[in-house]
C-alpha cells in the first residue's frame, strides 16, 4: 500500500480491505487515498496536552484574521465513534427546550404572530443548514444539531433575566454579550461532556456546528420580538424589518460558531474538555458581539459583517484542511444517527 519510514508496508485498504499493491497512492477498489490512514496511526498514541487559557485566548483571536493548521498531533479520541446509544431523548430534549423557550419568554403570543415567527427562524436555520454541511468528513447527528437549536432557544430565558438585572443597569447595550454567550454555548459543553454522546463532538468544526446550532435558537427566539417591535411598533416595511434581522441573525450563528470552535480545539488536543475551556471562544465571541452592538450601523453592516462571513468561512475552510491531514476522509468516526 505505502511505505512508512521505507520499510513498513500495508497490503490492504484500511478503508474497504481490498488488497492492495506495495506503493500505491489510491485504493483500486474504493478510490480513497492511502496516505492518510499512515499519517493518523502516528496521532493515535499521543497524550493529552495542558492548555493554557490566555493562550488559547490568543489563538481564538488570532483565528479571526489567520486561522492556522493545528500544528501538533490531534488526540486519540478524535477517532472515537459513540457508544450505540439511542438519541431519542435527544430529540425530545430539543422539542421541550424550544417549546419551554417560546412559551415562557413570550407566552401565547407567538401563536397569534405566527408568521413572524417562521420569518424570524428562515434565516437562522438556511445559516444553520450551510454550517452542517460544511461539516464534510462526519456530518453531526440531526438529534444533537437540534438540541443544541432547541438550547439556543431555552437560553433566552436566562438571557431575559439576566439581561434585564445585570446588562441594562451596570454594563449597558455592549455588555449583552458577555451574558449571552456563555448561555447558549453551555448547551454545547453539555455535548461535549455527557457519557453518551461526548464521543460525537470530536474537534473544532464540530464545535463550530454545535455553536452555531444553538445561535439559530437563539437568534429565531429573539427575531420574534424584534421583527414585532419594528413592524407592529414602529411600523417598519415588513420586508425591511425581516432582511434587517435575518443578516443580524448570521451574527448570534457567527460568535457561537467562534466560541464552539475554541471548545473543539481544546478536545483535539487535550481529549477532554473542562468547563474553563469555554473561556476562551466565549471571551473573543463576546468581544466581538460588544462591537457590534455599540458600533454605528454602517459599520456594522458595512466592515463586521463582511469580515466575519470571511472569517468564518476561512476557520471551516482550515479545519476541513485539519481533518484531511488527520485521515478523515477514510476515518473519520461513524456518524450515524445510531439507533433510535
Amino acid at each position: 500500500m505505502l511505505l512508512v519510514g521505507e520499510a513498513e508496508t500495508i497490503e490492504k485498504c484500511p478503508h474497504c480491505g481490498a488488497e492492495v499493491q506495495h506503493g500505491d497512492a489510491f485504493c483500486a477498489c474504493c478510490g480513497k487515498t492511502l496516505a492518510e490512514w499512515v499519517e493518523g496511526q502516528r496521532y493515535l498514541g499521543r497524550e493529552s496536552v495542558q492548555l493554557n487559557t490566555l493562550e488559547m485566548v490568543k489563538e481564538s483571536f488570532r483565528s479571526l484574521f489567520d486561522p492556522s493548521a493545528v500544528a501538533v498531533p490531534p488526540n486519540m479520541s478524535i477517532y472515537l465513534n459513540r457508544p450505540p446509544h439511542s438519541l431519542v431523548p435527544y430529540i425530545i430534549g430539543a422539542l421541550v427546550l424550544f417549546a419551554v423557550g417560546l412559551v415562557v419568554t413570550y407566552g401565547g403570543e407567538w401563536m397569534a404572530y405566527l408568521g413572524y415567527l417562521l420569518a424570524g427562524y428562515a434565516a437562522p436555520l438556511i445559516y444553520l443548514v450551510y454550517m452542517v454541511r460544511s461539516d464534510r468528513y462526519e456530518r453531526e447527528p440531526l438529534a444533537l444539531v437540534a438540541y443544541c437549536f432547541g438550547w439556543g432557544a431555552f437560553s433566552g430565558i436566562a438571557a431575559a433575566v439576566f439581561n434585564t438585572l445585570i446588562t441594562e443597569p451596570f454594563l449597558g447595550v455592549g455588555g449583552a454579550g458577555f451574558i449571552e454567550e456563555p448561555l447558549k454555548i453551555y448547551g454545547v459543553y453539555l455535548i461535549a461532556k455527557s457519557s453518551r454522546v461526548k464521543d460525537e463532538f470530536n474537534d473544532h468544526i464540530d464545535g463550530m456546528v454545535y455553536g452555531a446550532a444553538a445561535g439559530a435558537g437563539f437568534a429565531g427566539l429573539e427575531n420574534f420580538w424584534y421583527l414585532y417591535e419594528m413592524i407592529v411598533n414602529l411600523q417598519y416595511p415588513a420586508l425591511t424589518a425581516i432582511l434587517l434581522r435575518s443578516t443580524t441573525a448570521f451574527m448570534h450563528l457567527a460568535w457561537s460558531a467562534v466560541a464552539g470552535r475554541s471548545l473543539g480545539l481544546a478536545k483535539v488536543l487535550k481529549g477532554d474538555i473542562e468547563l474553563v475551556d469555554i473561556v476562551p471562544g466565549v471571551a473573543v465571541a463576546a468581544l466581538i458581539h460588544m462591537m457590534w452592538n455599540l458600533s454605528n450601523p454602517l459599520i456594522a453592516f458595512a466592515v463586521i459583517l463582511p469580515f466575519m462571513l470571511a472569517s468564518l468561512r476561512q476557520q471551516i475552510r482550515t479545519g476541513l484542511s485539519d481533518e484531511e491531514r488527520w485521515g478523515y476522509q477514510c476515518f473519520a468516526p461513524d456518524e450515524d444517527e445510531g439507533p433510535l
